[in-house]
């Protein structure tokens, strides 16, 4: 838990006492504010001083300001913050607020360092450390901000946590219409039938299998009195995939629920883009659906007819994130989005380049790329830019449809992204995230990547 306190007096309060302050303030803050006599005190990114009975508190634990100055550190301090057992206070008046991280930012990792997925154990997990971050008014914007953040972060977790029994496509529209509760957000859920009149034959090819219903989810929101053309954030949201008749092997198929992380991103983003009362104009968009073995599911070689009139040979029925994609993408377009970004754990490929370290990034505007990798360098969300030319639309070529759905074995990651370039208009600004290597980590889950750099984007 994470609180906010305008005033203490931190000589009566008996939890630890974090002090972040540059090397000239030590002196001040310990021997003239607390009184604390310490001979062997040294100038470090993280110090824990024994007060001995000096102080109610048992420990000081002082964070060199002067050398937080990378995200990184901030990360190490945050950690040990965390490790703390029971109550502590950390004193933020002591920032240069010039020179260090925000507030904002040390009060959003807090919050994401604490959360816990206990969702669906019979026995939940106690705190174990509460953190309590005393700072004058002039912060308290600061830190709600950073709250927001965290909980933005921590919400995407929860959803791409979720096991496909508990968190199905109605589960999903049934989420993000509640979010109408905020100002600025209106959101439309499509059903089967209003779907299947948008001849979104590519999403629905993929949700044949399956004995439940599609949904196809619209959030809108716009800031009071904004005028700018929306961009339009489009998450992958297949809820579960077994790959289909192009059925994944056994060892593979646990953690498929990951395979909505794009859809969490996006939903989770806008709420907080909500939350924060941005002055921006966003849409959400979700094509949700499980990819299932069924009496009706599409096989390979069957040809699929998208929602712009493109044919699709399906070469693979575990290639299906992108068929949602590129009709959800079409909708984007239809909706007056010349802006569009879309992130998806949709390649094993960009696994095998990238691993868990960065997101694979594809573009057809370098000046808009460039600005959006400028915000994942301040979030920390790394990003790697991968190459998307003619040859890998090539691979895609058909005999018998417009195109395959799925290319040679090589350079798979270009290929799915060379794929829903094809149905990106010539006027539209397009950037690609596949985030399969960064979306999940086996220890810890979800990660709620791209959060916090899509909230970032619009501030």
């Amino acid at each position: 838990m994470v609180e906010f306190l305008e005033k203490i007096n931190i000589l009566e309060e008996t939890r630890d006492l974090i002090v972040v302050a540059n090397k000239n303030q030590i002196s001040q803050i310990l021997f003239e504010e607390l009184n604390v006599q310490v001979t062997d005190y040294k100038d470090e990114l993280f110090t824990t001083i024994h007060t001995l009975g000096q102080l109610k508190s048992n420990r000081i634990h002082i964070v060199g300001g002067n050398k937080l100055t990378k995200l990184e550190d901030m990360k190490k301090v945050i950690q040990k913050i965390s490790s703390l057992k029971g109550d502590s206070i950390l004193v933020t008046d002591s920032f240069n607020h010039e020179e260090l991280l925000k507030v904002s930012d040390i009060v959003e990792m807090l919050v994401t360092q604490a959360y816990v997925c206990d969702t669906y154990k019979s026995k939940k997990s106690e705190a174990s450390s509460n953190v309590f971050v005393q700072a004058n008014k002039e912060l308290k914007k600061a830190f709600d901000e950073g709250v927001i953040y965290g909980e933005s972060i921590n919400q995407a977790k929860d959803l791409v946590n979720a096991p496909y029994n508990y968190m199905k496509a109605k589960d999903l529209a049934d989420h993000a219409k509640a979010l109408e509760r905020y100002e600025g957000i209106t959101v439309k859920i499509y059903e089967k039938e209003e779907i299947q009149a948008m001849n979104m034959g590519a999403y629905l090819g993929v949700n044949k299998g399956s004995s439940d219903a599609p949904y196809f989810i619209f959030i809108e929101y716009k800031a009071k009195d904004n005028q700018d053309q929306p961009t339009a954030l489009v998450g992958k949201g297949v809820m579960f995939d077994t790959g289909g008749y192009s059925l994944k092997p056994s060892t593979s198929m646990p953690g498929m629920k990951i395979d909505m992380a794009g859809s969490a991103a996006v939903i989770a983003a806008i709420e907080g883009i909500a939350r924060l009362a941005l002055d921006t104009h966003v849409y959400a968009i979700v094509a949700a659906t499980d990819n299932r073995i069924g009496d009706d599911a599409i096989v390979p070689d069957d040809i699929l007819t998208s929602a712009n009139g493109k044919t699709i040979e399906i070469i693979s029925t575990d290639a299906e994130g992108r068929l949602t994609l590129v009709d959800a993408i079409w909708f984007a377009q239809k909706e007056g989005a010349k802006k569009i970004i879309d992130v998806a754990t949709l390649t094993g490929a960009i696994m095998a380049a990238l691993g868990s370290y960065y997101t694979g990034a594809f573009t057809n505007d370098q000046d808009f790329f460039d600005e959006f990798k400028k915000v994942t360098e301040m979030t920390g969300e790394k990003i790697w830019q991968m190459p998307i030319s003619k040859e890998y639309h090539d691979e895609l070529k058909s005999i018998v449809a417009d195109l395959k759905n799925k290319g040679g074995r090589l350079g798979g990651a270009s290929q799915a992204a060379a794929f829903i370039e094809e149905f990106v208009d010539k006027d539209t600004k397009w950037i690609h995230l596949d985030i399969a290597g960064t979306a999940n980590e086996s220890k810890t889950g979800a990660t709620g990547v791209m959060v916090k750099t899509f909230m970032k984007f619009f501030s």
